[in-house]
């Protein structure tokens, strides 16, 4: 070592700020770079990953609830329709036990809230074998955390349905169409997702001669 750089490297030395403050900056270097190729190349594929696996859970979460509170209520379709038929034109009128709907889609929206807001965070998480983008890896190595941070709007909307069944058989279905926005919490970042869905709450078929008009009220 020459004269002048060891004289450099001895200043160095007796310095402990400079000793500190190097390495700080090095390691605040890597710190960005790895947070920067994360934000650029890995986010957009964690995000697509983490709302396909936020859709799915929502869709099965919304069928368990449904299912949940039609079996806690014992309802079923006479509970939620109720049929006249005329004898004369064979008219069939089919009308909604409107209050009991109603308290359904208030259970049911309750019990859903309380379901994602509670929901076990290892259900979401990309495993870091994913952003390889390799098939061999898939699956593999710890996940990066992925939580519900918060749950918007839950909103639902009950109809009938009507189709053809076969000859002289209508099928009658009592529907709801489930809208579910919830919010992610990935790291760094919080992204919006919404899922829609559609679930059967009661079903029935009528038989005989199809009637020629239908009369849906409630």
């Amino acid at each position: 070592m020459s004269v002048p750089l060891r004289r450099r490297w001895k200043r160095w030395k007796q310095h402990p700020v400079q000793r500190v403050a190097l390495p700080a900056v090095i390691a605040l270097l890597l710190v960005w770079g790895v947070f920067a190729f994360f934000s650029e190349h890995l986010r957009p594929m964690v995000e697509t990953v983490a709302k396909s696996q936020a859709t799915n859970l929502i869709s099965v979460t919304v069928s368990q609830v449904v299912e949940q509170c039609m079996s806690q209520q014992g309802l079923s379709y006479n509970d939620l329709m109720e049929m006249h038929q005329q004898e004369e034109n064979g008219t069939i009128t089919v009308t909604g036990r409107t209050t009991v709907i109603q308290q359904l889609r208030n259970d049911i929206t309750q019990a859903l809230v309380e379901q994602l807001e509670n929901l076990d965070s290892g259900q979401l998480g990309v495993p870091l074998g994913n952003l390889t983008g390799w098939m061999l890896f898939s699956g593999l190595g710890p996940k990066l955390r992925v939580t519900i941070d918060s749950v918007g709007d839950v909103v639902t909307q009950v109809y009938n349905q009507f189709d053809s069944a076969g000859i002289n058989q209508t099928h009658h279905q009592v529907l709801m169409d489930v809208s579910v926005t919830v919010h992610l919490f990935i790291p760094g970042e919080i992204t919006s997702v919404t899922v829609d869905t559609t679930v059967c709450l009661a079903e029935t078929i009528f038989l005989g001669t199809v009637p020629n008009s239908y009369l849906q009220t409630g």
